[in-house]
């Protein structure tokens, strides 16, 4: 009777074995499945994510670029009403002073990057990036911080740089934004001779006037070499000539 017990009770042990060998395969099987569901689903959620950032990026490329054409488009057409000659011998002028800044930027461009940063109220480093980055001379960064300062719109640093790489002049960027073409000239001129170390860096940019200018002569902005003493640029209005001032 024992003998049976015995060969009973290993027969049960045998299968509670079995039994439990067989749940932990079943478990191990199902936790492996849940495993390798959840990686499945996090690896769409990156590869989705990476899809919608992409998508969010080109859209908001797209949306710039637009907006630039649009811009230049604008420009361009207000541009267009300034005589050429006004046009060619302004850019004439400013092209001449971009080079004069661009030939002591070769011999020294750690002075010019200070002289500019501090007119500019940039850092050395920042404007050396910025410039960098735009693919700009340091004169042609020059011109286009001076415009960007006097415009009265939200025209760009990098926009206007992008519009002398397409091919547009100087005057024709000023006339379109309705800067006066005169003050233009002596404004870039007061700002070489801040960069050739000729003048002293006073972080106000020198002041263009014209119906797109800002309004009046505000904070971080000076009255260029081209108005006279006695506050004619003052009294420039929208559209006013003195001084050779071109209406735009």
């Amino acid at each position: 009777m024992k003998r049976v017990l015995s060969w009973t009770s290993a027969a049960l042990l045998l299968g509670a074995c079995v039994a439990f060998a067989q749940s932990g395969s079943t478990s191990g099987s199902a936790t492996g499945q849940a495993q390798s569901q959840t990686q499945g689903q996090a690896g769409m959620t990156t590869s989705d994510a990476a899809s919608a950032n992409a998508a969010a990026e080109a859209s908001a490329k797209a949306e710039a670029q637009a907006k630039y054409e649009n811009l230049k488009k604008a420009i361009q057409t207000k541009g267009a009403k300034v005589s050429a000659a006004t046009r060619t011998r302004t850019e004439s002028k400013l092209d001449a002073s971009a080079k004069a800044v661009d030939e002591e930027g070769g011999k020294s461009p750690q002075a010019i990057a200070q002289r500019l940063s501090s007119e500019f109220e940039l850092s050395a480093e920042a404007i050396a990036e910025e410039r960098q980055l735009l693919g700009a001379s340091w004169g042609q960064l020059m011109i286009a911080h001076t415009i960007a300062a006097n415009a009265n719109s939200d025209v760009t640093v990098e926009q206007l740089i992008q519009m002398r790489k397409d091919g547009m002049g100087w005057g024709e960027i000023s006339g379109g934004l309705g800067l006066s073409m005169g003050e233009m000239v002596s404004a870039v001129n007061s700002e070489a001779g801040v960069a050739l170390g000729k003048a002293t860096a006073d972080g106000k940019v020198a002041v263009i006037h014209g119906p797109g200018a800002k309004a009046g002569v505000g904070a971080g902005v000076k009255v260029g070499a081209g108005v006279g003493s006695k506050g004619k640029g003052a009294a420039l209005g929208a559209g006013v000539e003195a001084g050779g001032v071109i209406k735009p």
